[in-house]
């Protein structure tokens, strides 16, 4: 290619560039510098454009050979000595004759989206300031009232007598304490965004943890007529070093979930120690139940911030969607991971590893069972759990359906529809295999009880009774 082919195509750049001797007068400029920079001619010296970087007593020559391979931020200056922001990058042509050059990159519209950049990151901060007090102020204003009616209730339960307004006040009371966790999430949320969420490490008892979560959750398991169970491996230190309230507060929301979208069969927490090395210790928890399971599409957003399985499952069972947010966040900054692996109507199961330290050292020979391995075993057990609670020929499944039936009696008089079909649905899950007057009935009392049909109480309570009679015969 000739030089004025060249010529050509840099005359087409946006950038300036120039060429000039090892004393910098200048031998050639593009179409862009005269146009920038005003010169109409070649009289002037590269330290005239550049005079933050070169100087009458600067060796022009060395200082481009040491700074041939690095962009210089600097100024340009015009003929008329004003000046604006640009990149500088030296080149040095050994082609034919040593020659200098530079490109000039104009850096003032990057300036400008920069300071945009900076504004617009800086109210950013404003707000999420503005956010974080918000939520603060929000949940303490939240707390005085819940905690000023749970108070109260607890006072007048105290004096009360009658069964019935004792039963209303334990109503009023969980929902209080249903609120407390709601404003609970809301302010674990706000640390973790916030990065202020700090995880601590003091020694604590594994088995007493879990012993208080199995003892906090064990009424409402029951009041569901679901078995709570739980398994410690004898591996297991008893003494750990960790931070004993987060990993709480994982363990119980895991929990809760269960329960929650368990109608029958169980929920159990197993835990396993899978690694051991020196003083650290990796403990591997599992909570499944054989509850309502999800889809695959519905597992993928679960551990999303306000996102649950689908929209259903705030109207059915509550909730903000922040419960595993919040447990996933916590269980990463612990050093661990937590997963789900679920199927429609075959029961959840939640993994979740965590880092912690012991006080007795190994060097990891013992042998210990692989988290895939543990899996299989607690999949097969689920699985005979829920072929024993649909199998309508068996006494004690036979039985426990005639208790959920008297339950669900009991919260229909109580007017407590959100329970009744809480009972009811346990009911419909056992009579699967049922004869078809058995099913269709126990099918009937959960749609009833979904659209809460309060104006019809007697007609719902003559189908439970008729469901009981039905059972009746079956189980002679």
């Amino acid at each position: 290619m000739d030089s004025g082919s060249i010529n050509h195509v840099l005359d087409e750049l946006s950038e300036i560039i120039c060429f000039f001797d090892d004393k910098g007068n200048v031998s050639y400029m593009n179409r862009a510098g005269y146009r920038e920079l005003d010169f109409d001619s070649l009289d002037f010296n590269v330290c005239d454009i550049l005079p933050n970087l070169f100087d009458e007593d600067t060796d022009i020559s060395t200082f481009i050979r040491e700074n041939t391979s690095e962009d210089i931020r600097s100024d340009v200056y015009r003929k008329n000595h004003t000046c604006f922001p640009v990149n500088v990058h030296f080149i040095i042509d050994n082609n034919n004759e040593v020659k200098l050059g530079v490109f000039i990159t104009d850096l003032r519209e990057v300036d400008s989206l920069t300071k945009q950049l900076n504004s617009k990151e800086e109210n950013m901060r404003e707000l999420l300031r503005a956010r974080d007090e918000f939520t603060a102020n929000l949940t303490h204003e939240l707390r005085t009232p819940v905690n000023g009616i749970r108070g109260h209730v607890r006072n007048l339960y105290e004096k009360e007598e009658d069964i019935s307004n004792k039963r209303t006040m334990n109503i009023v009371l969980n929902c209080c304490d249903n609120m407390e966790k709601i404003i609970d999430n809301l302010l674990d949320y706000a640390k973790l965004e916030n990065g202020k969420m700090v995880i601590e490490s003091e020694a604590f008892s594994i088995r007493d943890l879990i012993d208080s979560s199995i003892a906090t959750l064990e009424s409402v398991a029951n009041e569901k007529g679901i078995e709570l169970r739980c398994s410690i491996s004898d591996s297991i230190p008893d003494v750990v070093y960790g931070d004993e309230f987060h990993l709480s507060q994982v363990i119980n929301n895991l929990l809760n979930n269960a329960i929650k979208f368990t109608s029958s069969g169980y929920v159990s927490l197993d835990v396993y120690k899978t690694k051991h090395k020196k003083k650290d210790i990796e403990l591997t928890f599992f909570v499944t139940d054989t509850g309502i399971g999800m889809s695959v599409e519905d597992m993928d957003k679960i551990f999303n911030s306000f996102s649950q399985a689908d929209g259903s499952i705030t109207r059915e069972y509550g909730g903000t969607g922040l419960g595993l947010y919040v447990c996933k966040q916590i269980v990463e900054l612990m050093g661990g991971h937590i997963e789900v692996e679920s199927k429609k109507g075959k029961g959840t199961t939640f993994t979740f590893t965590i880092n912690m330290k012991t006080d007795s050292e190994s060097d990891d020979s013992e042998e210990m069972v692989t988290i895939s391995e543990l899996k299989a075993s607690l999949d097969v057990g689920r699985n005979e759990q829920l072929e024993q609670s649909r199998d309508f020929t068996n006494e004690a499944n036979i039985n426990k359906i005639c208790d959920l039936i008297e339950k669900c009696k009991l919260c229909v008089e109580l007017d407590n529809w959100d329970k009744a079909e809480g009972f009811a649905s346990g009911i419909k899950t056992r009579v699967e295999n049922a004869p078809k007057e058995v099913s269709s009935i126990a099918f009937r009392l959960v749609m009833n009880a979904r659209k809460e049909k309060k104006d019809k109480c007697r007609d719902y309570l003559d189908e439970l009774e008729s469901l009981m009679e039905c059972v009746d015969k079956a189980g002679e």
